[in-house]
């Protein structure tokens, strides 16, 4: 009968800290028309998952105290002792869960919602403590069922403090952006995205004048990091560059939405630091991409409103539909070595680069047949690439790698480097007077951290060994007529490039967006010709 009662207690207990859980899904989708009902499905959900581990983890550490006090525990059917020391230790892990959800997602908030999740925090902080506080007080009283009640008083409400301090969700009437009666611009601003570009490798290759177009950028243009945030997830990203808001203003939160097996509602965020999304591999949560659709109100549709044209390719084709002859000559031109070779990371850097070629190819011929005044060219391939082969680079950083693959791999990325320098000839070459060229990378690269890895290995991905999930620092140049010459910016934030691009095209700025005007990038004599315009927002018109 004793275990019995252990496994009663150990069940309250999980179900309570699926509860929690569950009130952190909420949390993150707190845009969501989630209910209490909503709540208690998701909570039932996780019971078999995460419920079952905390369940033996429960039972595991009851076993370790009994053993260690060297006594045999006789616990209730309903364990007061047992419940307030189990919820108390539950709920502290569940905080700093939390903690981190709320850190890691904090672009996601606006200022006032952020203060309401500090609030919740130190509730959540408080409460256990006070746990802890109302299970020491009950031993030392010999089991005073005050202290009991006093406990469960205090977690209810609480827990009404919880939901009272949850994130508030300001609807947005989005009606499209406005149209001005204003003189068309004849100047034009060509966007080329090359995910995955780092200062740890541009300047050293530079200086050794391995990247001459490069190395043009840096001394006849302005450079400087491109800060962004985490989660640093590339479509949301993009989203907030053609925008010039955080998440927490353009509500573009996932490429994909998550579905329970008892939830109707599908969710958009999910909760990192505890494997979630591994749920897929068990059949317990559905992955479906959402259709890329236009933001509404961001930079395409502005311009378009305003008579612009527009040219729009920041997500990859099927390369194999359009491949041209020469590029897999091209690929063999740059990595004569690896011709005969034929394994996984091979295939991972073909498949890149052969992208990365017919994906700018088609590009560039659009551009010269269109015209148009906006144009904007993202390739992934580098970031891919980095991944796998940022540890032949840098084995110093990384554990046991063999010589021969360290001599056979370690130049990939610089080669790499050096097909995206060749890239950047072609629209240097054919740059305009009037033309302004942006070439930035979202975010940069780091390497994994060791437990990073050691889950990676777990999770059948021992080869990756980089990363941008932190949201390391991107880059980017401006170079154009009117960009002053050499100068680097420092950081710059990637939602100041949306007011930057309708500055330089003569279109007012939105003082709604996150981003502002970094006009230091322009010359003086551009800047004084050329006053900033401001107008409330774009997202309505009156």
């Amino acid at each position: 009968m004793k275990i019995l009662r252990v496994i009663i207690n150990s069940v309250l207990i999980s179900l309570i800290f699926c509860y929690f859980l569950a009130f952190l899904i909420q949390e993150l989708n707190f845009f969501l028309p989630l209910n209490f009902f909503c709540l208690t499905q998701i909570t039932l959900f996780l019971t078999l998952s995460y419920g079952a581990l905390v369940f033996f983890i429960t039972l595991i550490i009851f076993f370790l105290i009994q053993f260690f006090r060297g006594q045999r525990i006789q616990p209730a059917w309903i364990s007061p002792s047992f419940l307030m020391l189990g919820l108390s230790l539950s709920l502290l892990l569940f905080t700093i869960i939390f903690k981190s959800n709320m850190h890691f997602f904090r672009a996601f908030y606006n200022e006032e919602n952020l203060s309401r999740i500090n609030h919740q925090q130190l509730i959540l902080i408080i409460l256990s403590l006070i746990g802890f506080w109302c299970f020491y007080l009950f031993q030392r009283s010999k089991r005073n069922i005050v202290f009991v009640l006093l406990y469960l008083f205090l977690f209810i409400i609480s827990n009404v403090l919880l939901f009272h301090q949850k994130p508030l969700v300001k609807p947005l009437k989005t009606k499209g952006a406005g149209y001005f009666e204003i003189k068309p611009s004849e100047r034009i601003v060509t966007l080329i995205g090359l995910e995955g570009l780092s200062f740890d490798f541009l300047i050293p290759l530079a200086d050794e004048e391995k990247l001459p177009n490069f190395s043009w950028l840096f001394e006849e243009g302005s450079w400087g990091q491109l800060s962004s945030f985490t989660p640093n997830d590339t479509f949301i990203l993009n989203k907030s560059l053609i925008t010039g808001k955080l998440p927490a203003n353009h509500f573009y939160l996932s490429r994909f939405k998550y579905y329970l097996p008892n939830l109707n509602w599908p969710l958009q965020v999910v909760p990192r630091f505890i494997f979630f999304r591994q749920l897929t591999r068990i059949g317990l949560l559905s992955p479906s991409p959402q259709p890329i659709t236009s933001s509404g109100n961001d930079l395409w549709e502005i311009i378009r409103l305003n008579r612009g044209k527009t040219l729009q390719r920041d997500w990859p084709y099927d390369y194999k539909i359009f491949l041209p002859e020469e590029a897999l000559k091209s690929f063999h031109r740059f990595f004569p070595e690896l011709q005969t070779e034929n394994n996984f990371l091979i295939s991972i850097l073909k498949e890149a680069f052969l992208t990365d070629f017919a994906f700018e190819q088609k590009f560039f011929k659009e551009k010269l047949a269109q015209s148009p005044q906006l144009s904007s060219l993202l390739l992934y391939g580098l970031n891919n690439v980095e991944a796998y082969y940022y540890k032949f680079h840098f084995p110093e950083y990384f554990g046991e790698i063999s010589q021969e693959d360290i001599n056979k791999y370690q130049s990939v990325i610089e080669k790499y480097y050096q097909f995206y320098d060749q890239i950047i000839g072609k629209y240097l070459a054919s740059l305009k007077d009037n033309e302004l060229l942006i070439v930035y990378s979202p975010h940069g690269i780091e390497p994994l951290s060791l437990w990073k890895r050691v889950i990676e290995w777990l999770l059948g991905n021992a080869d990756i060994s980089a990363d941008h999930d932190l949201a390391p620092d991107g880059v980017v140049f401006f170079i154009g007529k009117e960009v002053a010459r050499g100068q680097n910016i420092n950081r710059i934030s990637i939602t100041d490039l949306t007011p930057t691009i309708l500055y330089f095209l003569g279109l007012p700025v939105a003082r709604d967006m996150d981003g502002i005007v970094r006009s230091s990038i322009f010359t003086r004599d551009f800047t004084d010709e050329n006053p900033i315009f401001y107008i409330s927002t774009y997202e309505t018109i009156r």
